[in-house]
């Protein structure tokens, strides 16, 4: 496990009352997972990389560590767009969704977004064709019942399979990654950006 040195600025947080805001304090990260943007739950928005693909794990509001998982390709600046499946409470009927989003950045439900690819600005039109493609059924190839987790593992297969990202590692594994780090950021109460160390993002 190779460790490097980062430097975090720690804001004063309800958390910890005692921290004098501009402490500066140095410390390893498992760098098997390089992290680009954490950050307290009051911190500041992140910086997404242009055309670069993420998964995102966000907060569902209660107090389990299930989560509700989708992709998003940051495409402007300050606009990208969320592609996920969504449904009623109480309801089994899934849709798929595309939409535009500008608040991924500051969204405070927002656990980790784990970047996975990059797709030039020429395949997204292709790219948003292809998931529509991706079945909203239960999936026979992971053997779980269909829900935004399930649909997304299937984008991610397809994805991987067809050349619009390249993975370094199973399915399994990446979804492993993204639900640890989203389950760590929530017991800490921080948010975080991190490049998947199963891609080649």
């Amino acid at each position: 496990m190779a460790w490097d040195p980062m430097i975090l600025h720690i804001k004063r947080c309800n958390a910890v009352p005692a921290l004098n805001p501009s402490i500066i304090i140095f410390f390893a990260v498992d760098m098997s997972t390089p992290i680009d943007h954490p950050s307290g739950l009051g911190g500041s928005q992140f910086i997404f990389e242009v055309n670069g693909l993420y998964i995102l794990l966000s907060d569902r509001g209660d107090k389990s560590y299930a989560f509700h998982w989708g992709l998003y390709l940051h495409q402007a600046t300050s606009l990208g767009f969320i592609y996920h499946l969504v449904n009623t409470v109480n309801s089994t009927t899934w849709r798929f969704e595309p939409k535009p989003s500008q608040n991924v950045a500051v969204s405070q439900a927002l656990l980790v977004a784990l970047k996975i690819g990059v797709l030039d600005s020429s395949l997204h039109q292709h790219f948003l064709d292809r998931l529509y493609q991706i079945p909203i059924a239960d999936s026979v190839r992971f053997r779980e019942r269909i829900t935004c987790r399930v649909w997304l593992k299937e984008a991610l297969f397809a994805l991987d399979d067809e050349g619009y990202i390249k993975l370094s590692r199973g399915v399994n594994a990446i979804e492993a990654e993204a639900n640890t780090l989203a389950i760590q950021n929530k017991s800490l109460g921080r948010r975080m950006v991190a490049r998947s160390n199963g891609s080649q993002a």
